[in-house]
């Protein structure tokens, strides 16, 4: 489920020549995230992620960290390597690795010593690992116009959800909730997501997306962290080769 949660499909082009000055608060707040993703190349970050299964009243914790890298000549890359999950409030160790190379979705589970790799783009193209209303929905650098496309986006009033931003947190949030627009693939899988923003550099705090059958994804991130290079334990987890002796492999090219 993981795994088709990170799966995603090709951006449109943005069209941003409407002036700020004409600009209403919501395309505002768009054409600020849409800004801060333009030197935005690579980044660390921790991630919690639950999700809340509707039906059965259950809820699932996998804690870990996040990679993303989208300097050239390379497509975008995401890794999301958890290290920790927690099922009725029972913690344990427990690694699981997804990566999506803009081509290639990998899964890599070092419990069960599986290692899954899927093409799941045609090859020669390429898709955005994060884009909104993907399985993966982390709101960094969004077109505007592709944004406004696909979904209705209104200001978000009240308090967020006090796991996608803590009380804690220190930064100042601003919520966007986008409701996927009739006749999409969007409106097929959701029903709202809610996206929380840090106002000082409009970089994502967390995510709050519901499902058409009332489950939940919840994400939050912290200490978000800009480079200019990868460090080498992160830019290890991009890696999508395949492993060695003991493991379980499973490589499926793409099929027309």
């Amino acid at each position: 489920m993981i795994a088709i949660f990170i799966l995603a499909v090709v951006a449109f082009c943005a069209d941003v020549s409407t002036p700020p000055a004409l600009l209403s608060p919501v395309d505002a707040a768009l054409q600020s995230i849409e800004e801060s993703g333009d030197d935005l190349q690579v980044l660390t970050a921790t991630v919690a992620y639950r999700k809340d299964d509707a039906l059965l009243g259950s809820k699932e914790l996998r804690t870990g960290t996040i990679v993303f890298d989208s300097r050239d000549p390379n497509p975008t890359r995401l890794a999301v390597d958890f290290d920790t999950r927690i099922v009725n409030r029972r913690r344990r160790s427990e690694s699981k690795r997804i990566i999506f190379d803009g081509s290639w979705l990998v899964e890599c589970d070092d419990v069960s010593k599986q290692f899954i790799k899927r093409q799941i783009v045609a090859p020669g193209d390429h898709a955005d690992p994060m884009r909104l209303g993907g399985p993966f929905p982390l709101p960094i650098g969004q077109k505007r116009a592709d944004v406004l496309k696909r979904f209705t986006a209104a200001l978000i009033a009240e308090p967020p959800d006090s796991f996608v931003v803590s009380k804690n947190d220190e930064r100042t949030p601003v919520g966007l909730r986008l409701v996927p627009r009739a006749g999409t693939t969007e409106a097929k899988d959701w029903s709202t997501i809610d996206l929380w923003y840090d106002r000082g550099t409009w970089w994502p705090i967390g995510v709050l997306a519901t499902e058409t059958n009332g489950d939940a994804r919840r994400i939050r991130l912290d200490n978000l962290k800009t480079h200019e290079q990868l460090p080498e334990e992160s830019a290890l987890l991009l890696s999508i080769d395949e492993p060695g002796e003991g493991w379980s492999v499973d490589v499926r090219p793409w099929v027309n």
